[in-house]
C-alpha cells in the first residue's frame, strides 16, 4: 500500500520516470548510457508527437522535419530505457562528459538548463557515492538481457 507521502513523491517524480523525461532545472536523472543515433524527427498532427524516422522518405505527413541525435539511455529512476533528443550542441557537451566518464568514472547525470529563455538538455559527472535509497542496484547487462 502507498502512503499519501509516498505517493506524493512518486507523482513528484513522474515527469522524470518517463519515455521522454524532461526534468526541471535543478532536478537530476541518473543514467547509463546505452547508444546514439542520428534520425529524422518531425510533428505528426495525425498522432500529435514527434515521430523518429530513419530515411526522408519517410516524411511525408510530418512537420518541422530536422536531424537529431536520438540518445537512449537507461533511466534509473524509470527503471527502464529512456530516450533523449540532442542537439549538435548538447551531443559534443554529452561527449565531453562521456570522455570523462570512460577516464574518471564516476555517475552520468541528466539535467536541463535555461539558456537564453530556452531549455537544453545538459549532462553532468556525478559522485558515483551519493546516497541513491530510492534506485534499485543490479547490472544493466541484466536489465537489457544480454
Amino acid at each position: 500500500m502507498i502512503t499519501t507521502e509516498e505517493g506524493d513523491l512518486l507523482a513528484a517524480a513522474s515527469h522524470l520516470a518517463r519515455l521522454f523525461p524532461r526534468p526541471e532545472e535543478g532536478e537530476t536523472i541518473p543514467v547509463q548510457f546505452i547508444d546514439i543515433q542520428e534520425k529524422l524527427a518531425g510533428w505528426s498532427p495525425e498522432l500529435k508527437r514527434s515521430v523518429y524516422v530513419d530515411d526522408f522518405k519517410d516524411t511525408d505527413g510530418l512537420k518541422r522535419v530536422r536531424e537529431v541525435h536520438l540518445l537512449r539511455v537507461y533511466n534509473w529512476i524509470l527503471d527502464g530505457e529512456s530516450l533523449i533528443e540532442l542537439s549538435d550542441m548538447e551531443k559534443a557537451q554529452f561527449e565531453e562528459v562521456m570522455d570523462t566518464f570512460i577516464k574518471d568514472g564516476g555517475e552520468i547525470l541528466f539535467t536541463r538548463k535555461r539558456i537564453g529563455g530556452r531549455f537544453v538538455n545538459y549532462f553532468i559527472l556525478g559522485d558515483e557515492n551519493r546516497s541513491r535509497s530510492c534506485i534499485k542496484k543490479h547490472y544493466l547487462a541484466e536489465i537489457l538481457d544480454y
